[in-house]
């Protein structure tokens, strides 16, 4: 006989909110709106006082097309200028359930003479000030028609700065507390626009695009996320959120001499020629740990996207493009493999060092050599990529022709996901997600399918 258990989970969360609001407009061009808010929520506890929050927002607009001294230039169509402040609660509650409430696990025993029972312990320690996260947003823009209204578009700087972001750090004694530390600030710009035109009777081209850039900086914080021996990703305050940490590569040795020649390398594995040599950045004759440094962001300076819809009579194209820039991305298979394992060897292992002079790049193979498993540059690809994501193409047969089978509509369509992806990494895909502190690896798995679609739609 053979036995199985069941197993399931539920959750349950409420949230309760008041909310004022109020508005305003003068003569149409003068707009001002403002909210106030309390939230409760049962992810925090009652009895500590953290489960109510106060939230605002306040916003301005002027719309300047409206003014009479607008009415002499011919440029704009519409102009509008706006800007709003506002603090958002966030209830990121770290994957938790019950944030506040941990809960129990049994990873120790006790003994009582000739009984052996299991201890319970807390998963981690609930911070007794646990409470929201807070986003602190400023927004600045205009909004504008131009072309007698065929081209519409909005420029927006952002300032997003989040405070008291939650986070489970280590308390010593191998325990683990829940605690909100640290900020953390976003900012840049959105741009968007959108053009449509009708070339002749029953041609029309609309083409739209849009892009926000990205400045992210873990601010002021004692918590720090190190990296570990395969994943390079770190968090400090000063710097990028989950930038990537490690060595940085200035060649292969390729003699004994030139290992001699080389400052010491001192990170507890041996050495010699074929093997990675790594920079003594700081200068003391001596390769260790505190010459690691910052040797990539996998978060982008900036992500774009746009589309192009044609249509003509019954026949339409809609062609639906993203891409990201400036990103990089760790590429763990081929680095930091877990060492005395086998794998399927990449393709650019055939440019391995195999004798003096011949990489000074790709280093050796072997399973011995795991001094070339330290996170490194050697790992680094660039994560930009541009990508054909949707492409349609469809016909609307006439309504006219229809009502002599009794048939209200039929359409005819052909889909095509990821169509095509320029990148220039050497995986699958460029697109890797993660944690929020952890993220941009590529570990060789999750390729993005390029899938065909086709079908009728017929309504009677």
């Amino acid at each position: 006989k053979s036995t199985r258990v069941a197993s399931s989970g539920q959750w349950e969360k409420a949230t309760v909110s008041g909310l004022f609001r109020a508005l305003y407009n003068f003569k149409g061009k003068y707009l001002l709106n403002g909210s106030f808010r309390r939230d409760w929520s049962s992810a925090w506890r009652q009895d500590y006082g953290n489960q109510g929050d106060n939230f605002y927002s306040v916003g301005a607009a002027w719309e300047v097309s409206k003014e009479d001294f607008f009415q002499n230039q011919n440029v704009f169509d519409f102009l509008k200028v706006k800007a709003s402040f506002g603090v958002l609660g966030v209830q990121n509650t770290y994957g938790f359930d019950y944030p506040a409430y941990p809960s129990l696990a049994t990873n120790s025993t006790a003994v009582f003479g000739n009984i052996i029972v299991p201890v319970y312990t807390e998963t981690y320690l609930a911070d007794r000030n646990l409470h929201w996260e807070k986003v602190h947003g400023k927004e600045i823009g205009i909004e504008f028609d131009m072309l007698k209204r065929k081209l519409h578009g909005e420029i927006v700087y952002y300032h997003k700065k989040t405070v008291d972001l939650l986070a489970l750090i280590n308390a010593g004694a191998g325990l683990q507390t829940l605690t909100n530390i640290g900020d953390m600030r976003n900012r840049g710009l959105e741009l968007s626009a959108s053009y449509t035109h009708e070339i002749k009777k029953d041609f029309t081209v609309t083409v739209s695009g849009n892009m926000t850039t990205f400045d992210n900086k873990f601010l002021n914080s004692p918590f720090t996320s190190n990296p570990d021996e395969q994943y390079p990703n770190r968090t400090v305050a000063g710097n990028p959120i989950g930038y990537f940490y490690g060595y940085v590569v200035e060649g292969i040795y390729q003699s004994y001499a030139d290992k001699l020649a080389s400052p010491t390398m001192n990170l507890g594995n041996s050495y010699g020629p074929g093997d990675l040599k790594y920079k003594d950045l700081n200068g003391d004759g001596v390769v260790n740990t505190d010459d690691r440094t910052m040797i990539g962001n996998p978060t982008p300076d900036f992500i774009y996207g746009g589309n192009v819809t044609m249509k003509y009579k019954g026949l339409d194209l809609s062609v639906d493009m993203q891409g990201v820039y400036g990103n990089e991305i760790y590429r763990y298979w081929g680095s930091s493999e877990l060492p005395y394992t086998k794998f399927n060897y990449p393709k650019f292992k055939l440019n391995r060092w195999h004798g003096a002079g011949t990489s000074n790049w790709d280093p050796i193979l072997g399973d011995d050599h795991s001094t070339n498993r330290l996170p490194s540059n050697y790992g680094i690809e660039d994560g930009s990529y541009f990508r054909i994501r949707n492409f349609q193409i469809g016909y609307n047969f006439s309504p006219a022709m229809l009502t002599k089978v009794n048939i209200k509509s039929l359409r005819a369509f052909l889909n095509v996901q990821n169509l095509k992806t320029w990148k220039r990494n050497s995986g699958y895909s460029p697109e890797f997600g993660g944690s929020p502190t952890s993220f941009g690896i590529d570990t060789g798995n999750d390729p993005i399918p390029m899938i065909i679609s086709g079908g009728i739609n017929v309504n009677f």
